[in-house]
């Protein structure tokens, strides 16, 4: 009987892509149809039960073709964390055989969905990185589940161990390091940065047309610190006009609103759009994917956002900036594309075409590039998370590009090059392979008025 087996994805297929999401990198409100100043007046929030599916994501569940497109591609599945893509599909259709029955009519509902369909780990491993949502045929939503089931469990009190620390200190520090407020721009005082390059920090007393939006990892991070400089001798160089929040910045909430935590989400953002909108600033840029998704796609009413390495394409294809010729013929480079650049915002090209545009360069591509790109594991707070895995995605990332001829590997994501630095020591690549971010790339080869003579040779 085919409405009661899979081949019923014949007809519900056809429906399923013409209601297909187009926007990529947003995820679905809590509610469609409440706004986010009417959050507080839910009584419940996600999704606990069948019932509080939507109907597209049930007509997900009647529609997949079980062709396993989804976890061949899926990283988490790859290093053998508890998440199948394909079975969130799968165990949702046969639940809905099981318990809404078609013939009978005898509905037996209202059963707790994690503990009796999904299990806890099996949701939180997910880095919400869209490798599954790319290789669907048939605009199977998965993202928006997972984001949506973890509202439920967080409006539940069900939250990993190693995930509370960090989110009581985003919510009480606005960073999940628990660091004072007050330190979020001491990057700009670190080893005499501040005498060859003036950061402004905008308030009352400061303004300018661009604001750099550092957000929380490249700000506390010693590590991450550098790309935050990078960044800044980088804008000072192309003549922008830049300041940054300092204490008044908080974390953009990208990796909050993923893990489930909403109204903390809600929060955060009302304090950076309220911040960013008293500065008067004209445009923001950013270095991080993450904060540029959240500007860019979750926030609203705020100037244009770009990628750090949108700009910077700009202002060498202008001319504004030269870059020095290669400074090391031996190296070969290879890009990764970090999941909320490039799946998630289509920026695949930008960041090639600047490195690209350092003369005499060597750069590869790994099997695994552009939309096909591997998740480093960082995404959705899995950066604090402590999932049980085979091996790191970081260590299969790395080993790819080491299979591609490559021993540099630019990423343009800090999430990422903390991951990439940490498989390479895991690897036991040391010495074989570096990371490097893509600004940090560029200013290490930017033509400055204090370059030399012999830096300019091409």
């Amino acid at each position: 009987f085919l409405p009661l087996g899979k081949h019923f994805h014949v007809i519900t297929s056809v429906f399923n892509v013409f209601f297909m999401r187009l926007d990529k990198g947003t995820v679905k409100p809590v509610r469609h149809g409440v706004g986010d100043d009417k959050l507080d007046d839910l009584e419940s929030f996600g999704v606990k039960k069948y019932e509080d599916f939507t109907w597209k994501h049930i007509l997900d569940f009647y529609s997949c073709a079980d062709c396993g497109r989804c976890s061949d591609n899926c990283p988490a599945n790859a290093v053998k964390r508890p998440l199948s893509p394909r079975f969130i599909s799968i165990k949702g259709r046969d639940y809905a055989f099981e318990h809404y029955p078609i013939l009978s009519g005898n509905v037996a509902a209202d059963q707790p969905l994690i503990g009796d369909i999904y299990e806890e780990d099996e949701i939180w491993s997910c880095t919400t990185c869209g490798a599954c949502e790319q290789e669907c045929p048939l605009g199977i939503e998965y993202i928006d589940k997972i984001v949506d089931l973890r509202r439920g469990m967080v409006d539940e009190g069900i939250v990993p161990q190693s995930l509370q620390k960090p989110l009581g200190a985003i919510e009480k520090r606005g960073n999940p390091w628990g660091k004072m407020e007050k330190k979020r721009a001491d990057w700009t005082k670190e080893d005499g940065f501040d005498q060859d390059c003036k950061v402004k920090i905008l308030g009352k007393k400061e303004s300018a047309e661009m604001l750099y939006f550092v957000d929380s990892i490249t700000s506390f991070d010693d590590r991450m610190q550098d790309i935050a400089r990078a960044t800044a001798r980088v804008l000072d160089c192309c003549g922008i006009d830049f300041g940054i929040l300092g204490k008044a910045e908080k974390d953009s909430g990208h990796e909050v609103k993923r893990f489930g935590e909403e109204m903390l989400y809600q929060d955060l953002k009302d304090k950076n759009t309220d911040a960013i909108l008293n500065t008067g600033v004209t445009g923001i840029v950013t270095a991080d994917p993450h904060a540029f998704n959240a500007l860019k796609k979750d926030y609203e009413e705020l100037p244009p956002v770009e990628h750090i390495s949108q700009l910077i394409l700009k202002n060498v294809k202008s001319g504004k900036v030269r870059l020095k010729p290669a400074e090391n013929a031996d190296k070969i480079y290879t890009y990764h594309d970090p999941c909320y650049l490039g799946r998630h915002n289509d920026l695949y090209e930008e960041p090639r075409d600047v490195i690209d545009s350092i003369g005499g360069i060597k750069r590869v591509d790994m099997e695994k590039s552009r939309d096909r790109s591997f998740c480093c594991g960082g995404g959705g707070m899995m950066l604090f998370y402590e999932p049980e895995e085979e091996q790191r995605m970081g260590v299969l990332r790395v080993n790819m590009a080491k299979e591609a001829g490559a021993n540099v590997i630019v990423t343009a994501c800090p999430f990422c090059m903390v991951n990439m630095e940490d498989a390479i020591k895991v690897a036991g690549l040391e010495g074989e392979m570096e990371a490097i971010d893509l600004v940090e790339l560029i200013d290490q080869h930017i033509i400055t008025e204090k370059s030399t003579p012999n830096e300019l040779v091409d």
